[in-house]
Order: C-alpha cells, then sequence, then structure tokens
C-alpha cells in the first residue's frame, strides 16, 4: 500500500504542503480550543480515506483490494507513515469521529445488525447527551489519538452509497425476472462491470454490497447463492425454486459458452501449428495437429448443440415468465375495472344519467339564451342615449360657432367704424380731377393695387373723363351687408 501514501500527498486541493505538518500532527489538542480547525481536518482525512479506498489503493492483508472496508490500526499507520512527516498521529481521533458519525461503522456490527442503517432509537439521543456530558466533565475519554494498538475492520458507508446507486443504474437495462436473477459469481462480474472493475469483486465487498441493497435499500433477495434484482414498484420476494432454476441454467449457459470459446482457441493453435508444421514438412507434428484439431471440432460441435438446447429453454422459461407477468397484470385490470363498472352502476343507470345531463344541458342554453336577450335590450337603451348625448353635443358645438361668427362680425363692425372716422377726418384734402391727371394706369401696368380698389377701376373709352371711387360709398355698402348678416 505504498501508493496509498503518494496519491494522499498528491491531493494538493486538501493536502497542500503548508498544511501537512497539521494533518500528520496530534490535532486533537485542538477538539476545544480551535473547534473549526480539528473538524476541518478530520473531515480532509475522512475524504481521502474513502476516495482513495474507491481508487483501489486500499489493500487488505490478505492481499485482497478493499473498496469498501478499512482495516485500521498499527497496519495503517504502518501504511500512512512519510519518511519526511511520519506518522499521522491523530488517525485514530480521525476514525472515532467518523464512526460517531455513522461514517463509518464496524464490519461483523453491519452485516449482523437486523435493522437498517439509516434508522435510529429514540433511545439513542439520551445517551448521547449523557455521553456528551460526561466527556466535557472529564469522566468519560475517547480513544486516544496516539493508540496504535487497536484494529478495527470499517465499512466506510459514503463508498457503499456510491457503489450501490451506481450498480442499480447499470442493473436497469436489465427488464424481465430471468434477466434479473443471478448467481452471486454472476452478479458479482456484473458489480465490477459497473464500477469500472476488471474481473469479480472482493468477497468481502461484494457481501457488504448484498447486505446493504437486501437490508438497507430493498431492492434484492439473496439467499447467499442466488441473487434476484427486484423494481422499486414491486416488493421483494424470497428466493423461490424457480429463482435457483434459473440462475442454476444461466450459470450453466455461461460455463458452456467458456467451454466453447476454449475450444474455439484451441482449434484456431492447432490449425496454426498444422499450417507450420507442414511448411517445415514434419509430417508427424502436422498429423497431430490435424488430429487435435478435429478431436475439439468434434467437442465445439456438442457444446454447441447442448448450448443452442439451453438457450432455447431459457427463452422459454423467459417467455413463461413474461406470460406470467402479462396474466397476472391482466387480472390486476380485470379488478380494477370491475371495482370501476360497480361504481358506475348498471345500463339503465347511465341512460338516467344521460338523459338528466341532457335535460340540465338545455336549461343551461335557455338561461344563456334569456341573458343574451337581455344584453341586447340593455344594448338597445344604451345606443338610444348614446345618440343623444351625441345630438346634444354637436348642438352645442353649432352654438359655440354661431356665436364665434356673432363676435367675428362684431369685431369686423368696429373696425368699419374706426376707418370711417379716420375717412371723415381726411374728407378736407383736395381730389385731382381727371384734366390735372390724365394718366390713368392701366389694368396691365405694372403698378399693383389691392382688389378692393381694382373693384372700383374702369377702362376709360374715348372722350371719357374717369373718376376716382367713393370710398365712403364702399364703407356704406359694407355696414348694410354686417347689418344684415346680424339680423340674420
Amino acid at each position: 500500500m505504498a501508493d496509498l501514501l503518494q496519491y494522499i500527498l498528491s491531493q494538493q486541493d486538501q493536502f497542500r504542503r503548508a498544511r501537512i505538518p497539521s494533518l500528520f500532527s496530534d490535532f486533537t489538542v485542538q477538539r476545544h480550543t480551535n473547534p473549526d480547525g480539528y473538524y476541518a481536518n478530520v473531515n480532509i482525512w475522512e475524504e481521502v480515506l474513502c476516495r482513495a479506498a474507491r481508487a483501489g489503493l486500499v489493500v487488505g492483508r490478505d492481499g485482497t483490494v478493499q473498496r469498501l472496508s478499512l482495516e485500521t490500526g498499527p497496519y495503517l499507520l504502518q501504511k500512512l507513515e512519510s519518511s519526511e512527516w511520519g506518522r499521522p498521529l491523530a488517525i485514530n481521533a480521525v476514525i472515532d469521529e467518523a464512526i460517531s458519525r455513522r461514517q463509518m461503522l464496524s464490519y461483523h456490527a453491519f452485516l449482523a445488525s437486523p435493522h437498517s442503517i439509516y434508522s435510529r432509537s429514540w433511545t439513542e439521543l439520551p445517551w448521547r447527551f449523557v455521553a456528551w456530558g460526561l466527556e466535557q466533565m472529564g469522566l468519560r475519554q475517547t480513544v486516544s489519538s496516539t493508540d496504535t494498538r487497536q484494529s478495527r475492520e470499517l465499512v466506510l458507508i459514503p463508498n457503499v452509497e456510491k457503489a450501490a446507486g451506481r450498480i442499480l443504474t447499470h442493473l436497469e437495462k436489465y427488464s424481465s425476472q430471468v434477466d434479473r436473477t443471478f448467481t452471486t459469481a454472476m452478479f458479482s462480474r456484473e458489480a465490477a462491470a459497473a464500477l469500472g472493475i476488471d474481473g469479480d469483486l472482493a468477497d468481502k465487498d461484494l457481501t457488504v454490497l448484498l447486505k446493504y441493497l437486501a437490508r438497507d435499500r430493498q431492492v434484492l433477495a439473496t439467499d447467499g447463492k442466488v441473487v434476484t434484482i427486484t423494481r422499486c414498484t414491486e416488493v421483494v420476494s424470497p428466493i423461490s425454486k424457480e429463482d435457483r432454476a434459473i440462475a442454476s441454467l444461466k450459470s450453466l449457459i455461461e460455463d458452456i459458452g467458456r467451454q466453447v470459446r476454449a475450444l474455439e482457441a484451441q482449434i484456431a493453435n492447432s490449425r496454426e501449428k498444422s499450417q507450420k508444421a507442414v511448411e517445415t514438412k514434419n509430417r508427424p507434428s502436422a498429423l497431430a495437429a490435424l488430429r487435435s484439431k478435429k478431436s475439439a471440432e468434434s467437442v465445439l460441435a456438442q457444446r454447441m448443440d447442448t448450448l443452442f438446447q439451453l438457450e432455447q429453454v431459457l427463452g422459454s422459461i423467459q417467455q413463461a415468465s413474461d406470460q406470467v407477468a402479462m396474466v397476472r397484470v391482466m387480472k390486476d385490470s380485470a379488478g380494477v375495472l370491475r371495482g370501476l363498472n360497480a361504481k358506475v352502476g348498471r345500463a339503465h343507470d347511465v341512460e338516467n344519467a344521460l338523459e338528466s345531463l341532457k335535460e340540465e344541458m338545455g336549461m343551461v342554453e335557455d338561461i344563456g339564451s334569456a341573458i343574451r336577450e337581455a344584453g341586447q335590450e340593455i344594448n338597445v337603451a344604451d345606443e338610444n342615449e348614446i345618440d343623444e348625448e351625441f345630438d346634444a353635443l354637436l348642438r352645442q358645438k353649432e352654438k359655440a360657432e354661431e356665436e364665434e361668427a356673432v363676435e367675428s362680425t362684431k369685431q369686423r363692425l368696429a373696425d368699419l367704424q374706426t376707418e370711417d372716422n379716420t375717412e371723415a377726418n381726411g374728407a378736407k384734402k383736395p381730389t385731382l380731377s381727371t384734366d390735372e391727371n390724365p394718366t390713368i394706369p392701366s389694368a396691365t401696368s405694372g403698378s399693383t393695387s389691392s382688389r378692393e380698389d381694382s373693384a372700383f377701376e374702369t377702362t376709360p373709352l374715348d372722350g371719357e373723363k374717369v373718376s376716382s371711387p367713393d370710398p365712403s360709398r364702399a364703407s356704406h355698402n359694407r355696414r348694410e351687408s354686417d347689418h344684415a348678416i346680424l339680423e340674420s
């Protein structure tokens, strides 16, 4: 387990070089003086030991790789000893904390307990408080961190939980009961494949897994030789004779399959030897290789026939198992339909219910029609009120326009009065006669005049005199027009 120490020291996120002296020291003195630092070191050691076990770096005394269990004591301390940092002096305190938090459990207690590891008795809590109080008063001592003589074999609960989850996910591909029935050796290979392990699981790890899945997860049944996996919606049932027969048949098919592969390899080897002997013109060797090849081919034909028959039997059993499941589902479905039909009643009751439903639906339609008619009447009344309000607004607008026109006319009259006064004051100025001013600009000349003056201009005839328009008369005419507008 020399690789174990190298693996632990290579965990740079936890075993930083500046922190290694603290992790290898006796940090139990920090439990009361610096609890945060104490529990941080404990958590680091717990996590790194579990991770190393999952990586296959924990080896037991018998030389087997242990991924779900750990042996503590002098053996573990020896494997964790560093030439630079020495031995981790607080490793036993780490183990004690993990046991108290049920992250590690005794191997024998784990297998012997009839209750789930997740169940708690109400009597445990008072005893925990008592133990904590005795420890605070110094009347109870935990295992010393420097006690290296105590050896314990522990189950790593986090590793067991993760392994069980991966195995169950791997076994979900098997749908029929035949596929989910194994011998313990076959289950060990399936579990190893799910965990990415070459070969089989260690016997201790296999025992722990079977116990955990059967007792704590309740997803399989086993008698030590046969293992059956149940779906999450099914109830675990004990191993039956049919399960043992199926497991034996699958095991026999697997054994014969290995024999067939071995015979095929032997035939290929004999063929190669005979060809080489022919090339070297070694007749006895060539004949011996051909005889061996012929004998192996004869045995292979027999094994192939046997394997074909066994596979047919297994296929028939699987078909019968599926039919049993189908019949069971059909019976359950028939019972469900029977219960539902009993709740519905006889056909006459259904007809009466439909007639009542039609009557109630007709009543709903009548009520809806009445509501719609009432809504239409309300809408007509609303339209009349809207028309009246619109007419009132229109009359109000016309009245406002008339008042505005009156005001505009009054303003124009005032302006005209002002103009009259101005003209009266300027009437004393002499006006030029036509003889004095013989040149009168024609309508085609370049000079411009207002429209009002141009209305009074006339083109002079030969021998006639042109007189200028009378402005007072034009003003008088405009006043009369405005008065007529006001009277109208």
